[in-house]
């Protein structure tokens, strides 16, 4: 066991995983699949460049969101914009933009590694960026347009010059350090763990002048996030869509309900936490390498990068506690703290001949880990199609070019510049605001009171069980829509 567990976590075989991931990941950028997010936060980003507001129009008539929608993932929306001002309307323009910062945060992680290099080895850098790059949740939304990572890239920039401070008392560290944290609340409401783990860790250090500029700079820059509420009713419309949002728990937890309800809602999501560690086989090995790293060597973690273990349990905590809802993408914030305490846990082990158990499970997990980032990639190459191309020929089935179209998502990409398009959330959020499940004919007035004169069905809505309204694929008899013709993965209804 001494030699398989010295192989597996030496330096060798460490570079041929991550060389055979990074080639794999490259390959899979091909036709990447086209994500629901990169629909969402993407429309958000085209109107934003092209008539100056963020919005969804695809979303007609739900929560005055074709008009303007106020609460969004700004700088992450605002870069977009930027990305399709330059180069244009593409998806994968948006998810490059992620895979910039994916890079940039690497190259922030050897700096880090660098300038701490008395407690981190390069073995260290090596094997945390290991389980940060060749992990499940990163090779599935690292060619995304969301937030993450760029939030993970600015949290950590954060923590970077933060230690930097502790280590030198220079107050421009300090300043960096809440510029950053601002940043990352500015990418997503759920950044603002960062200035708190920031606050904890200047407070457990009793550094109260600094934890006072720290706070002052981390609250100006957080303010960012409100340059467009103070204008006209924006304030009103942000808290109307943050309270009513069908896919946002925050307003839930934060309005209309008493202070014994949300003590309770606080509780419930505390005891929920190990959810977000445990959701799929995307966190489930990463997440059980973590909690038995910090198990066998706590002590050691403890005594010799104490900051590390507290900023960590600072973000975990706050992200419980301030965070929106419990959700396994958010793990990502804190992957590169997560993968230092793996990293110096495991490499700690290497000279201890007694521990075989220990570093049995160790190779265990490791192995499932690899296993799952494996399974992962079969399921992206599963999903890659050229859906731009696939929209195109789509399009070219409707006889009349400009009429108005409902649609999945992705079909934005790239018919949206050619017609007005709404998607499937017009029907998913009726439901939901309504609070009743509707039938076919239902959902087929909805369409035809909006002006939809086709309707595209993707085979996959025939089998979906959060969609029921056309199970098996059969068009009821109804005297608004009648089927038009089947082509490829989709059935056309045309309006009556």
């Amino acid at each position: 066991m001494d030699k398989v567990y010295t192989f597996i976590f030496g330096r060798k075989f460490l570079w041929i995983i991550i060389l055979l991931t990074a080639i794999v990941f490259v390959i899979s950028l091909w036709h990447r699949f086209i994500y629901i997010d990169d629909c969402w936060h993407g429309e958000e980003a085209y109107w934003l460049a092209k008539e100056g507001v963020p919005k969804t129009k695809s979303m007609e008539g739900i929560l005055g969101f074709e008009n303007k929608i106020m609460m969004y993932h700004k700088l992450n929306v605002i870069l977009g914009a930027c990305i399709i001002k330059i180069f244009g309307w593409s998806v994968y323009y948006l998810k490059s933009m992620t895979l910039f910062f994916l890079v940039l945060f690497f190259v922030v992680f050897y700096q880090f590694s660098r300038r701490f290099k008395d407690l981190y080895s390069q073995q260290h850098f090596i094997l945390a960026s290991l389980f940060i790059f060749v992990n499940p949740l990163i090779v599935y939304l690292g060619f995304t347009f969301r937030p993450e990572i760029l939030v993970m890239c600015l949290g950590f920039l954060s923590y970077f010059t933060l230690e930097s401070y502790l280590q030198s008392l220079k107050s421009k560290w300090l300043v960096a350090s809440g510029i950053f944290a601002g940043l990352a609340f500015f990418a997503h409401l759920n950044g603002v763990i960062f200035p708190i783990a920031g606050f904890i860790l200047l407070l457990y250090y009793r550094k109260y002048k600094p934890l006072i500029l720290f706070s002052i700079v981390a609250f100006c820059t957080c303010m960012l996030y409100s340059f467009d509420l103070w204008q006209g009713n924006n304030f009103q419309l942000f808290i109307y869509q943050l309270k009513n949002c069908p896919t946002i728990q925050f307003g839930k937890t934060y309005f209309d309900t008493g202070i014994l309800n949300f003590v309770a809602n606080k509780v419930v999501n505390f005891l929920n936490e190990h959810q977000r560690f445990f959701w799929s086989e995307k966190v489930f090995a990463f997440s059980a390498l973590f909690i038995f790293a910090l198990l066998v060597k706590f002590k050691l973690l403890f005594s010799n990068y104490r900051s590390l273990v507290i900023y960590t349990f600072a973000l975990i905590l706050a992200l419980n506690i301030a965070g929106d809802h419990i959700a396994e993408r958010y793990l990502i914030y804190y992957y590169p703290q997560m993968a230092l305490i793996v990293a110096i846990s495991i490499l700690s082990m290497i000279q201890d001949v007694k521990k075989m158990a220990v570093k049995s499970v160790f190779v265990f997990l490791m192995a499932c880990h690899l296993f799952f980032v494996l399974f992962t990639f079969v399921k992206i190459f599963e999903k890659n199609e050229d859906s731009v191309a696939i929209h195109r020929e789509l399009a070219e089935q409707l006889d009349d070019p400009l009429a108005k179209v409902l649609a999945p998502d992705k079909f934005i990409y790239n018919e949206i510049e050619r017609r007005p398009i709404l998607s499937y959330h017009v029907w998913e959020y009726n439901e939901v605001l309504s609070g009743t499940k509707m039938d076919q004919e239902t959902a087929l007035r909805i369409a035809y009171n909006l002006g939809v004169k086709y309707i595209l069905l993707e085979y996959a809505i025939f089998t979906d069980g959060d969609k029921p309204w056309f199970k098996d694929g059969i068009i009821k008899e109804n005297p608004y829509y009648v089927t038009m013709k089947d082509f490829k993965k989709f059935k056309i209804l045309k309006r009556i």
